[in-house]
């Protein structure tokens, strides 16, 4: 019987802001069809579709956060909750973060009221004196 050595997988050259569907299917422990659903249902980031430039098709990948979220997904439907109640805490975290991003921005970063008005109120006092 000959020597057959066995197929090493080759490393990835992926970017680590994207996911692939196997990478969603081993952190969640889910099926292929699964994460399918899930995305059609708006509980994971829709793919965003890749191709290699070679013969073998078109990719999907994922925003990175998409393996978290499947996580979380997950983990909800196995408490028993709906996916309609999950949707709802997915949208209550995502305003979370934003939140919390505002609040961590840098001063010079935000916009503040009075600047934004500043420039339109002394547009109009001098349209007013050109009449």
């Amino acid at each position: 019987m000959a020597y057959t050595p066995a197929p090493v997988p080759l490393p990835r050259n992926l970017d680590p802001a994207f996911a692939t569907t196997d990478d969603i299917m081993a952190a969640a422990s889910i099926t292929r069809s699964t994460v399918k659903v899930w995305a059609e249902l708006g509980l994971l980031p829709p793919p965003i579709k890749m191709s290699l430039s070679r013969a073998g098709g078109v990719f999907n990948r994922y925003p990175a956060r998409a393996v978290e979220q499947a996580r979380f997904v997950a983990e909800k439907r196995a408490a028993g909750f709906t996916y309609d109640e999950i949707r709802a805490m997915l949208a209550n975290l995502a305003a979370q973060e934003a939140r919390q991003a505002r609040a961590d921005a840098p001063a010079d970063v935000k916009p503040s009221a009075a600047k934004a008005k500043r420039p339109k109120a002394a547009a109009s006092k001098a349209s007013r004196g050109r009449r």
